[in-house]
Formats: structure tokens, sequence, C-alpha cells
């Protein structure tokens, strides 16, 4: 008389369930560190920040932790079919992948006219001497200062300019500018000549509309701002790191 011994099966696993080979369940973390290379080789100086800035490491740390643990501990005890839990993993590198190399590599082009009337030098002035001014001419904002823009550990070309509004607000022009692409640019003006970072006192103006081009952003109302004694500072919020700046004089 024969009798049938039941093989133990691991605890919390279905017998019977189904599961992609090895190889495959190794795909989406292989997607994911292709995009790790690819990001290193289109952009070295946003892989530098990622080692030796504390907020990048920290960040990219957390991505790395984070994936393993959802791989290795979290997904096996909510999803018991192998395939499905491979597919969401896949699904979610090329989201992740997506995220890191695009910014990296897509340019956006933005030319603007200056808002109003064209700006004159503040050396020349607005009207020719012994003129009188039309009543129906508008007064013409004023070019306080300019600098070349400077990449901050990163590639950056263009020129940055100070205007006054007849109104005595301000404008300041990124006129021609070619930044490195990346993520979350924002633009600030800094009290101080040649700042790299927003510190306390700086002045979050607006994103960076586009990496490329002239583009024209109004300081905030009530900033004391002028050419000497400010800094315009292209800023990435997400990584906390400079990009670029310049003090027009």
């Amino acid at each position: 008389m024969s009798v049938e011994v039941e093989q133990p099966t691991r605890p919390g696993r279905r017998v019977g369930a189904p599961s992609p080979p090895r190889w495959v369940q190794w795909i989406p973390t292989a997607v994911l560190v292709a995009a790790v290379v690819v990001k290193v080789l289109v952009s070295p100086n946003a892989a530098r920040d990622a080692v030796t800035n504390l907020r990048p490491l920290a960040l990219t740390v957390a991505v790395g932790i984070g994936w393993v643990v959802l791989w290795r501990a979290v997904l096996p005890r909510v999803v018991r079919n192998g395939w499905i839990r491979t597919s969401i993993l896949l699904v979610l590198a090329l989201a992740l992948s997506a995220a890191l190399v695009v910014p990296s590599v897509r340019d956006e082009k933005v030319v603007e006219r200056f808002p109003g009337v064209t700006p004159t030098s503040a050396s020349t002035g607005g009207t020719p001497e012994g003129s009188v001014p039309s009543a129906s001419t508008p007064a013409a904002p004023v070019r306080l200062g300019s600098a070349p823009l400077t990449g901050i550990d990163h590639d950056a070309t263009g020129t940055a300019t100070l205007f006054e509004q007849p109104d005595g607000s301000f404008v300041v022009g990124l006129e021609e500018i070619d930044i490195e692409p990346g993520p979350d640019y924002q633009v600030l003006v800094v009290p101080g000549v040649d700042r790299s970072e927003p510190g306390d006192d700086g002045v979050e103006i607006d994103a960076l509309k586009g990496n490329q081009g002239t583009q024209f952003y109004p300081v905030p109302a009530g900033t004391p701002i002028q050419a000497g004694a400010w800094t315009v500072l292209v800023w990435c919020r997400a990584f906390a790191v400079p990009i670029a700046n310049a003090t027009p004089v």
C-alpha cells in the first residue's frame, strides 16, 4: 500500500502560480540601468551633480533603495503572478527612464519680444537734446546693464540684461541663451555679485521658459534691484544646484 506525501510549499506562494524566467524578471532593472548609463553619457554634468551634491545624491540613493524594496519585498507580497509583477516593474522603469533622460536631451527654444516698446540705452536717453517728446509717444524702458551668462558646472551661453520700465519696475532679459537642458529650472535675482545660490534673500521670478532663445521676465514689484549689485541666477530647484549666472553692470 503506497502513501502519497504532500510536498511542502513555500509560505505565501500559490502552487502553480506563473512565473517568468529569471532573465525576464531582470529586464525592468536592466532598462533602468541603461537609462542611467545614457544619462551619464548625454549629461555628464548632471551625473556629477548626482554624486557630488547632497540633495541629488540622496535622491539617487533613495530611488535605488526604493526600487530594490519594491522589486524584492513589496510586489511579491501583493502580486502573486510573476508576469504581472514584471509588467508593472517594466512600466515603472520606462516612466523613470523617461523622467531621467528626456529633460537632459530635449531643447526648448522660446523667442519673445520685449513687453512694450523697444528699450533704449541708459547712456543715450530716450529723447534727443532740444526736441520735445510727443504726448502720444510712450516712455521707453531703459537698459541698465548686461553681462554674459556663465555656466556653473554646466554649459551655458548668452546674455543677461536688466531693464527698468517707465513705471519703475524691472525686467530681466535672457537674450540669445543656450543652456544645457535639465529639469525644473528657475530664474532668480539675488542681491550680491556673482551669487551661485539663492540663499534667504533671493527672489524667484519664474520658471525658465526655454533653455534656448530670448525671453523676458518681469521682476516682482518692490524688489530694489540695481545693476552691478544683483545676480541673475538660473537654478535647478529639483536638485538644488546652480546652472548659470550673470551680474549685469
